[in-house]
């Protein structure tokens, strides 16, 4: 395999994730890519277990940079590994990812240099079967999605225009955006959108891209990272309400991507509610997966539809109210 000599810098946030965090670090240290070449900060929000002794643990396999952080909000502290990192490319990792193999790094950035087009490389999900059923249910999708943010947005097959042995070359504009906020980018092209935010917001990178003018991504088949993302449906409710309240409406007049285009997709909206509420649709959809994948998980998918339209329904509300309060009060 052809390599390419880049550095590679990690940020991963981290609170309590001591036994998250060694997994992460044991694929890392396992690559089959230079040592030099591999930076990985971590961004602590002042743990109290022993996730820093853990990162302590590798540095003598692997490059650690560890920094305190007292604002516990993820894209903060990925702004924070942004703004301290010396790699040409970056990506983030979440400590309760790991990579699926130990090519991952040499595999995701060899596309920059067979091709200079390329700006940004999508990150693949990949299934592990020891993962708990929810997280498999997901993760058979390479953006790792619920069904609904599936049903509303692209996928893999809507930008890729030509399938090349060692990665797939993809395509994008404005109206094909990819929902992809794990990638490894080139550092310098959004270092100018980064400058003076204090949040960086993983899946506003590609939109940032396409908007430069950089259109071309690859998308590496052969490798992707495992991510354990759901453990059980409250996990679920209490991350889609977080991510609203945190991410998306504190930044929701200068976001560049969004997941529902509200005034051209409020009948696919409609059509949403109807599919998820006549409950016979989703369980035949539900029994068809289980058979194609061989995998019982999407029995899940169900209640799994449901959970995640309330929560967003119910983060929803929440704002109005919180902001008709607040204007009631000024």
């Amino acid at each position: 395999m052809k390599t390419i000599n880049g550095k590679l810098s990690i940020a991963i946030p981290t609170y309590n994730e001591e036994v998250d965090l060694k997994v992460c670090l044991e694929a890392i240290s396992e690559q089959k890519y230079p040592r030099n070449l591999i930076e990985v900060l971590i961004i602590d929000n002042y743990s109290n277990d022993k996730t820093i002794e853990v990162a302590k643990s590798f540095s003598k396999k692997i490059n650690i940079k560890i920094i305190k952080n007292k604002i516990k909000d993820a894209e903060v502290s990925k702004m924070i590994g942004f703004n301290n990192s010396s790699g040409e490319f970056f990506m983030y990792l979440d400590a309760d990812m790991k990579f699926s193999d130990d090519r991952f790094i040499e595999k995701m950035l060899l596309p920059f240099k067979l091709d200079k087009r390329i700006t940004g490389n999508l990150v693949q999900f990949v299934v592990n079967r020891k993962h708990p059923t929810l997280t498999r249910t997901l993760s058979y999708d390479e953006f790792q999605r619920d069904p609904i943010f599936k049903f509303f947005t692209i996928g893999i097959k809507d930008i890729v225009i030509e399938k090349k042995s060692e990665y797939w070359l993809c395509k994008c504009d404005k109206d094909k955006v990819p929902p992809q906020g794990l990638m490894i980018y080139k550092k310098k092209l959004i270092e100018s959108y980064a400058n003076g935010k204090k949040q960086l917001i993983d899946n506003e990178i590609p939109a940032v891209l396409i908007e430069k003018g950089h259109e071309y991504f690859a998308f590496v088949p052969s490798t992707g990272v495992e991510h354990l993302l759901l453990r059980n449906l409250n996990e679920l409710w209490r991350k889609r309400v977080r991510n609203l309240e945190r991410t998306y409406y504190p930044n929701v007049g200068e976001r560049k991507f969004k997941w529902i285009n509200w005034k051209k997709q409020w009948m696919m909206v409609g059509i949403w509610l109807i599919y998820s509420h006549i409950v016979i649709f989703p369980i035949v959809n539900a029994i068809y997966k289980s058979f194609k994948y061989r995998d019982i998980c999407f029995l899940n998918e169900p209640m799994l539809n449901l959970v995640s339209t309330y929560s967003i329904i119910y983060g929803v509300l929440i704002n109005i109210i919180k902001k008709r309060n607040k204007s009631k009060s000024i």
